[in-house]
């Protein structure tokens, strides 16, 4: 049994799931979760996954469950982070344990977009545009 895995699972380091300038309300985080999850609930427990990235591993199932258990603690963190309205720049911290340069900031940005967005999906923030453009997130109200 082989799954080749591309992007979608690999062994050491997350995937970067983004949100794009084509679809700035897009919610791909919850989209990359449940396909972690189909993924989990079907392969069988000792295929070899083949990743675009590091070494091929076996345990795709324990893999999928770090991966969905990992992007929910985020989006708890993420959650009580923005208890008082943050800008998408301003998260980088709750959601990034290295510093964020010129290298990685449009991945970090789209990366964190993508958090937001989903927890705005999931109804547990709330965004407000300033008069300047900018959006401020913040926990929803009751």
């Amino acid at each position: 049994n082989v799954f080749i895995a591309g992007d979608q699972l690999l062994p050491g380091i997350s995937s970067n799931v983004s949100v794009w300038p084509y679809e700035p309300h897009a919610d791909p985080l919850a989209e990359w979760i449940a396909s972690c999850e189909r993924l989990r609930a079907r392969l069988p427990a000792d295929v070899l996954v083949l990743p675009a990235h590091e070494r091929p591993f076996i345990g795709a199932r324990e893999r999928c469950t770090g991966l969905i258990e990992s992007h929910e603690k985020s989006l708890a963190d993420l959650y009580d982070f923005c208890a008082t309205p943050r800008r998408v720049m301003d998260v980088f911290p709750a959601l990034f344990r290295r510093p964020i340069n010129k290298g990685n900031l449009l991945l970090a940005t789209g990366e964190s977009l993508a958090h937001l967005n989903c927890l705005l999906v999931r109804g547990l923030l709330q965004v407000e545009t300033d008069a300047s453009g900018v959006n401020y997130y913040q926990q929803a109200s009751e």
